[in-house]
């Protein structure tokens, strides 16, 4: 005989109970962790690090509290470091450095970074400023979007993933030999994979986001005290290798009409001339015993714009801090610009210490220059 529906018996759920209470218990828990996510938000530190939950019943310090740091799988974050406080603008009138001393003419030839990485284009390079003329070569040696060319030790291109593969020593004894001084050119705060992979050390936008400008280009803040301490070590592994010259570029404070925010705690209003030109301070006073002669690139715009409060190129102080100062300009200009950028040294001699970078042509009365010849 087959049963209807109606006639087979359903014993009671026993599962009903239990299972209302777990998707209860669970619904719970969603809305306890969505409002802590937001409510706790206003306890977050932002620092060089990374960023810290800090309660205000947990009795510690916010400056003297480890941030966790978001590096690359496989590597060690440097040590953490206590949060920047800026709290007056720096006074340049007491710079001691002895800088522009005993400087030789420079008639350098400039090679780029995809040059520089490949043997077979450096050699290359390298006979065509022969060929030129040149008896001292440019190495693009970091670039502005932070990658560098040689396998650097520092602690923040270890974590971050910035460095090279090679070491240069052979390769500068080797040009030494040729008969060329070498100088490397390394980008400061242009500075496009650390600032985003550390966007605790980047330049902000007036919304509070990692700055970047309409190249593309993301900035590091000039106020940093990392970006200070990961610069001098990239310079002091330059020198070690035996460069002649290190060249400083992008140097400098960008320019945005919206206005910025710092990573540090400033005590004072921001000051685009503080920040580049303390950094440029620190550098030149870490490399001030060693026997490498350092200089920086300014930008055109500080030089013929007036736009050095802008910029932070303050060339009244760079002239103190730098042996030599390039500006990339050309045939036409260079002696206008010569002339400007003297204007800011009242004391002191020029020739030698204005290089005017040039494209494909060299600058008539000159005795220093850089000759820049793109790659095709």
């Amino acid at each position: 005989m087959s049963y209807k529906p109606r006639d087979v018996y359903r014993g009671r759920r026993k599962f009903k109970v239990p299972l209302t209470i777990f998707l209860f218990v669970v619904a719970g828990v969603l809305v306890v962790s969505v409002g802590l996510f937001y409510g706790l938000q206003q306890y977050l530190e932002y620092d060089q690090n990374g960023v810290t939950l800090q309660l205000p019943f947990s009795g510690q310090s916010k400056t003297g509290e480890q941030a966790a740091v978001a590096t690359p799988q496989g590597t060690a974050a440097p040590d953490a470091v206590q949060v920047d406080v800026v709290y007056q603008n720096p006074d340049f009138s007491d710079i001691n450095l002895t800088v522009g001393q005993n400087l030789s003419s420079i008639k350098a030839f400039y090679i780029g970074y995809e040059d520089v990485v490949s043997s077979t284009a450096l050699s290359a390079k390298a006979s065509t400023a022969k060929a030129q003329g040149c008896t001292s070569l440019i190495m693009e040696m970091k670039t502005q979007s932070g990658q560098l060319a040689w396998s650097s030790k520092t602690d923040t291109a270890v974590a971050y993933g910035t460095g090279g593969t090679e070491d240069f020593t052979d390769t500068v004894s080797s040009l030494h030999k040729q008969g060329f001084t070498v100088a490397a050119q390394i980008s400061c705060c242009a500075d496009t994979l650390l600032a985003t992979r550390n966007w605790t050390i980047a330049l902000q936008n007036s919304a509070g986001a990692p700055y970047v400008d309409d190249n593309g280009v993301y900035w590091l803040d000039p106020y940093n005290h990392a970006v200070r301490d990961y610069l001098i070590g990239l310079m002091k592994e330059l020198g070690a290798m035996g460069f002649d010259e290190i060249i400083l570029a992008d140097l400098y404070h960008p320019i945005n009409k919206d206005g910025f925010r710092y990573t540090v705690t400033l005590q004072t209003d921001p000051s685009p001339v503080a920040a580049v030109c303390q950094l440029a301070r620190k550098l030149a006073e870490a490399m001030d015993s060693s026997k490498v002669t350092l200089s920086a690139l300014i930008s055109d715009s500080s030089l013929r714009n007036d736009l050095s409060t802008s910029t932070g190129q303050d060339l009244s102080i760079f002239w103190k801090l730098f042996d030599r100062l390039y500006c990339l300009t050309d045939t036409d200009n260079a002696s206008s610009d010569l002339e400007k950028a003297g204007s800011f040294l009242p004391n002191g001699d020029t020739t030698n210490r204005f290089v005017p970078e040039c494209y494909y042509h060299t600058p008539n009365g000159f005795d220093s220059w850089a000759l820049v010849v793109p790659s095709n």
